[in-house]
């Protein structure tokens, strides 16, 4: 028994699997139900490298059994991906759910896997080199790259939909970016499947290692983009949830809505982020209410903290001014200076938190 670079792949795979699920699990209570799925696409993943790795380990009956299994969890990585996607951007549960038919080739598949117990292992053997059985496996992988492919798609025009939303926030930017490196991750599966059916059925080379063994390789590199992301841009993983509104709270809802109101008078129209010794106090003068009142609504209605929120939009102020070319003229710093920053820590800091980046490699990844 020999230790292949494959096996190094699967193996760092399956630890990747492991660290992920066990780190969502402890922050599941951020964002339950997204991360509860993720957990289940990262547990499939998982599941199929374990199986590889101990293939050598399985005589040939189990080990074609057990490729069938594998593949009806290959048929569940696309609906499963784009639900997490759906409960990632939309808050309201009834556009997380898929409806039954997504599921219907692997349930199809399953109970093919079932009936294969009830026939004996020299009938199984006999079927497998039936000719119609050829054309039925070809049919079965065939499915699994289109849905794929569909479901690629399907998670694509969420990322056309949140572009298309006004007044996106930086954190749908964020996740907009990290549904696309995950896509290209998933789309190099399919291309890789796509390869090794060709190679296979096609060409009828069975030991080509440009064959499946370049899926493992890519739902590796599928793993460790989820798991980068998890670890840089944790707010991902950690998206805020509804919260149980309290017994008693601090504001009726006639005045938290008249105040919402003048705060986006003072936000988006005024402009009132861009002063520079603009405090939480003298936004509540400005608002007609108290500091306290302030500091409420923005903690428990849009869930941050004043500088957050103000920061949130300096930064987004920035970012248009660089849309517009101002960097061509003046400096990074007198642009951040412009859009209400202070200090020049201040404004790396909340550009690195918010963008996972410094300033100046963000400008020169997107308009070099």
């Amino acid at each position: 028994m020999t230790f292949t670079f494959l096996d190094l792949i699967l193996f760092s795979g399956i630890v990747q699997g492991i660290f992920l699920m066990v780190s969502l699990y402890f922050i599941s209570r951020k964002n339950k139900k997204a991360n509860r799925i993720l957990m289940i696409v990262i547990g499939f993943s998982t599941a199929i490298f374990t199986r590889e790795m101990l293939s050598y380990q399985l005589n040939s009956l189990l080990f074609w059994r057990s490729s069938i299994l594998t593949e009806c969890t290959m048929y569940l990585f696309g609906p499963f991906l784009y639900m997490y996607f759906k409960a990632l951007v939309f808050r309201e549960h009834s556009k997380n759910k898929l409806s039954f038919k997504h599921y219907i080739p692997s349930l199809l598949l399953f109970i093919y896997f079932l009936w294969t117990f009830s026939i004996t292992t020299e009938e199984y053997v006999a079927l497998t080199y039936k000719p119609i059985m050829f054309y039925a496996f070809l049919a079965m992988e065939l499915t699994g790259v289109i849905s794929i492919i569909v479901y690629c798609y399907l998670s694509y025009k969420i990322i056309k939909h949140i572009k298309s939303m006004e007044n996106t926030s930086l954190y749908t930017r964020q996740i907009s970016r990290y549904i696309t490196f995950v896509l290209i991750g998933i789309f190099l599966i399919a291309v890789c499947w796509s390869y090794g059916i060709f190679n296979t059925y096609a060409l009828e080379n069975y030991n080509s290692i440009i064959s499946y063994k370049l899926i493992w390789i890519c739902i590796t590199i599928f793993l460790f983009i989820v798991g980068y992301f998890s670890l840089t841009q944790p707010e991902i993983v950690r998206l805020p949830i509804k919260k149980k509104a309290p017994t008693r709270d601090r504001l009726t809802e006639k005045e938290t809505i008249e105040i919402k109101k003048k705060l986006q008078v003072l936000i988006e129209e005024e402009q009132i982020f861009m002063n520079s010794d603009l405090s939480l106090k003298m936004l509540a003068k400005r608002l007609d209410t108290s500091a306290n009142n302030v500091s409420w609504l923005l903690n428990s209605v849009y869930e941050k903290t004043f500088y957050e929120y103000i920061n949130e939009y300096r930064i987004k102020t920035f970012i248009e001014k660089i849309e517009a070319g101002e960097h061509k003229k003046q400096t990074l710093l007198s642009i951040a200076m412009d859009a209400g920053f202070n200090s020049k820590s201040t404004f790396n800091k909340t550009f690195k938190s918010l963008m996972n980046d410094t300033p100046s490699s963000y400008i020169e990844k997107m308009y070099s």
